[in-house]
């Protein structure tokens, strides 16, 4: 049986083995789009109706480095969020991945019903996905987030908060989805 450290380096081995793969696949089926884009002159298109502005939060949640992911010697950046904090719904241009690192954290994709993260969990939301993330209510979480660039791709958009019944588990991100679409409110 693996010890705790061992399982979480395994996990982090793992992900960066299957990253590579994951982006020279999505490259090859993005290349089409891309070339028909450029083709046409147009610039790419915001990957969700959200804005690029600073990252709106309930709770509390402060970046903490991560000393267990290290890249060229530097432990890299994660996110510590206290009980119950979480971000706003959102997407990444490019695509997001998220490894858990400590506590029990949460997330949802838009659409799908929230699910709790446990040590070395690892969770992809692609280009224009949207979901959020954060903490469960009863413990903190540290997530390593790392948004990528997949087929060009790039930004953070931001939607609207989740509700309280999104973080609880029982809705699907649809009904503030239909909310924000009508008033814009946040």
């Amino acid at each position: 049986m693996f010890t705790r450290s061992a399982r979480v380096s395994l996990y982090l081995l793992l992900w960066f083995l299957l990253i590579p793969v994951y982006l020279v696949s999505s490259r090859s089926s993005g290349r089409a789009q891309l070339a028909n884009q450029a083709a046409v002159g147009g610039q790419q298109e915001p990957a969700c109706p959200g804005d690029q502005m600073p990252t709106p939060i309930t709770g509390t949640s402060d970046r903490v480095p991560s000393p267990e992911a290290m890249v060229r010697g530097e432990p890299l950046t994660g996110r510590w969020w206290d009980p119950g904090s979480r971000s706003f719904w959102h997407c990444h241009g490019g695509g997001q991945y998220m490894v858990l690192m400590e506590g029990t954290g949460r997330v949802q994709k838009r659409g799908e019903r929230m699910r709790d993260l446990h040590l070395g969990d690892i969770e992809f939301a692609g280009p224009g996905v949207e979901h959020w993330h954060g903490a469960s209510a009863s413990e903190g979480a540290r997530l390593i987030h790392q948004g990528l660039a997949i087929d060009g791709g790039s930004g953070t958009f931001w939607l609207e908060e989740v509700t309280q019944s999104d973080y609880l588990g029982n809705d699907i991100g649809i009904a503030s989805r239909t909310r924000f679409l009508e008033t814009g409110e946040r």
